[in-house]
């Protein structure tokens, strides 16, 4: 590593490479003091730069117009591509040099163009416009091209402000990245909105308008944006790496150029000149700072000899910042070679390379915020937008498609009725294929984390097939090695807690050493146990304020990530240990903790489950009710986070229905552990329970589910088995009107006869088969206890039926 210099040498560098990247403002001034000098004169405003809107080429010893710009001064005036240009204002024009050097100089006034269009003559009169600084309509591939480009590379950036904001609270380093892609968002958009201004519009008019201050405005918060880009760049580059030359004493002084060319555009702007400057005369200068601090920041990253950074993808980053700073320092040498320190025309090949130059400066985004990026959920929030992308680019084919086919049909000019009608069918049609096309179209462009995802969703649905606390750890452990790729995983959780028998079971996924051990979490599970937040090695997804003894300590075992497992009381109960993942440039985002954390309070429901079912078989063991005590603890927790998630999505949109789905979902758990010490309730008490859950799926479901539960008041008073119609219903929905598309319906049915009660569930979902409801581990359950209280004189049965299956539960009066 370099030594630093002294703060006086740090700051004469800092000031050395600022007035280099004002060299060419310095060149300009330099010139005007020779003219004062020489001249004598003062050397007065000059005009900004005018634009007719036309290319003119030589072509064949002619003028000809290659490239007429839409809405702009030529094209209203009605400049065909193709015309020959032959007089401006009744003198002879023999070169396209000569046109534009006219036309750039006449800025507001109008110009009377001598055409010649297919052997004709004709004049044209043109109000010549500003030209739009930074932008090059020139050719329809190049407007087209730099359209598209703005618009990919601004969502690109947006999506990586969305990524990198949430990280920000907890890393200064990700503010660092938000500011600095912040700033290039700002240089983007606005440029993006400025060509769509120019492409909609035309370029600002000479004269002053409402719309030219408004394209000024947009102006100057682009080059604002832009200017700040390369100083928070710097600044980013110097911060990470400050000791290695010692300039991170004097980053003040390399915002010099920036506030330099910042007041200068401000001042010609708003007065029409800065001195004898117009706004365009700064276009050059502003290139090249750019490629000075592109350069400066990129070469910092390459001669950092640092070797103790512990960061996946530094290498690449290093041979990145190397290619960046290579073309950075070539840009600079084009732009003071063949740009000049003046303004020039801007020809066809020269505005390529700047466009070209104005997207490739903001690749250090990428290399300098990559070590900050991959912490957030930016892959997931780019399928999403290549998804709906999709989306609205086969709508807008479908409906061109439609059109066409209606012209060809129905001649005769345009249908406006027969169009509607195929929009609303589109809509009709849009509203049932549209989440299946989503889904495949993010299917067939998940990511990894999509794929773990899934597979920790599958563990979620088996949580409730677990019966003890061994058990569950080891799934853990294994679901979640498989899910997220990690080279180890240790899982602790706390099994028979708050009796004698306390004690911690371990489960491991590949172990590696150095191994997390025991006795490891014996000296830290104090600490964990009081934050009770998720700790990581990485400050952007770290949420614990551990002692940093403790994290080190974590950090030399190999832990990258630690999550606790807390219960709905705020008790931690358990502890997920995970190493780094296998992959060797792969990391942890906040996707992986936002499903880790969801793992981790599904195993403390399930904890909690199993300790309730270890106390109340504790309470009545030798019991014949022991067996159907087990039997009703197996709730699955996936139904709590789904009515959890339902609730969420009411409270902006319905927050009177949400409020009423927490009631009911809050009576359902009442009404649970009422009836958790009984083997048999009163049919009004289940069917009561039966509602609640209903209402619950009703609101996550919609119109999708439609409910029916009718019952004869005679019927109120028969024992029922705690949770048997329950279980039912739920078989119903989880198993026939889930798994339909477009959903169904449920009625369940009671009835008393002289010596028995009749209870009918019917859904009109899937049905019976290979893919639709079945005997699962619920209805097996409902008749172990039929049989266990009633023995041979109740029976369940299951028929399919033409549109879905009927359960009928026939029982006695008494057991």
């Amino acid at each position: 590593m370099l030594r630093a210099p002294r703060p006086w040498l740090a700051r004469g560098l800092a000031l050395a490479l600022a007035g280099l990247a004002l060299l060419p403002l310095v060149s300009l001034a330099v010139s005007w003091a020779e003219y004062l000098r020489d001249v004598g004169l003062p050397l007065t405003e000059t005009t900004a730069l005018g634009f007719d809107g036309v290319r003119w080429e030589d072509a064949n010893g002619r003028v000809v117009a290659q490239y007429v710009l839409p809405n702009a001064a030529g094209d209203r005036a009605g400049v065909f591509e193709g015309d020959v240009l032959t007089a401006i204002d009744f003198l002879e024009v023999r070169t396209a040099d000569e046109a534009r050097r006219q036309s750039e100089r006449a800025t507001g006034t109008v110009l009377t163009y001598g055409l010649e269009r297919g052997g004709a003559m004709r004049t044209a009169d043109i109000r010549v416009e500003r030209y739009p600084t930074f932008l090059y309509p020139l050719s329809t591939a190049l407007w087209v091209t730099t359209g598209w480009a703005f618009g990919v590379v601004l969502l690109l950036h947006l999506l990586a402000y969305l990524t990198v904001a949430p990280l920000a609270p907890r890393s200064r380093r990700a503010l660092r990245s938000k500011h600095l892609i912040g700033a290039a968002l700002l240089w983007v958009g606005v440029q993006a909105m400025r060509w769509l201004w120019v492409t909609v519009f035309g370029p600002p008019p000479a004269v002053p308008t409402p719309g030219r201050a408004v394209f000024d405005a947009m102006t100057l918060v682009a080059i604002a944006g832009w200017l700040a880009y390369p100083a928070l760049l710097l600044d980013q580059s110097l911060r990470t790496r400050s000791g290695m030359i010692g300039l991170g004493r004097a980053r003040g002084l390399l915002a010099i150029p920036a506030i330099v060319l910042g007041a200068g555009v401000l001042t010609a702007t708003l007065a029409g000149h800065a001195g004898p400057l117009p706004p365009d005369a700064f276009a050059v200068p502003i290139l090249f700072y750019v490629c000075v601090y592109v350069a400066a920041a990129t070469g910092f990253v390459v001669l950092d000899a640092r070797r103790g950074s512990d960061e996946p993808g530094q290498r690449w980053s290093r041979v990145g910042s190397a290619l960046v700073c290579l073309a950075a320092v070539v840009g600079a040498v084009i732009v003071l070679t063949r740009l000049g320190p003046g303004p020039r025309e801007a020809e066809i090949v020269t505005a390529w390379f700047v466009l070209a130059f104005q997207l490739f400066s903001l690749l250090p985004v990428a290399l300098v915020s990559f070590s900050t990026l991959r912490y957030g959920p930016f892959d997931a929030l780019l399928m999403k937008s290549v998804a709906t992308i999709s989306l609205l680019t086969l709508s807008f084919g479908v409906i061109v498609l439609g059109s066409a086919f209606l012209d060809l049909v129905l001649p005769g000019g345009s249908h406006p009725l027969a169009l509607g009608m195929l929009v609303v069918i589109l809509i009709l049609l849009a509203e049932r294929a549209t989440p299946a096309l989503r889904t495949a179209i993010e299917r067939t462009l998940q990511t990894q984390r999509q794929r773990a995802r899934r597979r920790l969703d599958r563990f979620g649905d088996q949580i409730g097939a677990f019966l003890d606390v061994d058990a569950l750890a080891h799934g853990a452990a294994e679901a979640l090695g498989d899910a997220l790729s990690v080279r180890s995983a240790v899982v602790f959780l706390l099994a028979a807690r708050g009796t004698p028998d306390e004690r911690w079971v371990e489960a491991r996924f590949q172990p590696e050493p150095p191994s997390f051990t025991q006795a490891e979490l014996g000296r830290v599970w104090a600490r964990l146990r009081e934050e009770g937040r998720v700790w990581s090695r990485n400050e952007e997804l770290n949420e614990a304020d551990l002692p940093a003894g403790i994290s080190t300590h974590l950090a030399r075992l190999g832990a990258a990530l630690a999550v606790p497992v807390i219960t709905g009381r705020g008790t931690p109960v358990g502890l997920l240990v995970l190493g780094r993942k296998a992959r060797r440039l792969a990391v942890y985002n906040t996707e992986d903790v936002a499903q880790l954390r969801s793992l981790a309070a599904q195993l403390a429901l399930a904890i909690e489950r199993l300790r309730l079912v270890d106390r109340e078989l504790a309470l009545i063991r030798q019991t014949s009710e022991a067996e159907m005590a087990a039997l009703r603890a197996q709730i699955n927790p996936h139904f709590l986070f789904n009515a959890l998630n339902t609730v969420a999505a009411l409270i902006r949109d319905r927050p009177d229905h949400a409020e009423a789905t927490v009631e009911h979902l809050a009576g359902l758990f009442r009404d649970v552990l009422t009836a958790s010490g009984q083997a048999l309730v009163p049919l009004r008490d289940e069917l009561r329970l039966v509602r609640r859950y209903l209402f619950v799926e009703e609101a996550r479901f919609g119109d999708a589910l439609t409910v029916t539960v009718e019952t004869a008041p005679e019927a109120d008073d028969v024992p029922v088995p705690a949770f048997a119609v329950q279980t039912l219903v739920e078989n119903a929905v989880k198993h026939g009107i889930e798994r339909k598309r477009g959903g169904g319906s449920v009625t369940v049915h009671a009835r008393r006869a002289a010596d028995h009660l009749t209870v009918t569930v019917r859904d009109t979902g899937v049905g019976l088969g290979p893919a639709g409801a079945t005997f699962g581990v619920g209805l097996s359950n409902v008749r172990d206890r039929l049989d266990l209280l009633y023995g041979d004189a109740a029976t369940l049965t299951v028929d399919p039926q033409d549109d879905g299956v009927l359960a009928t539960l026939h029982l006695p009066l008494s057991p």
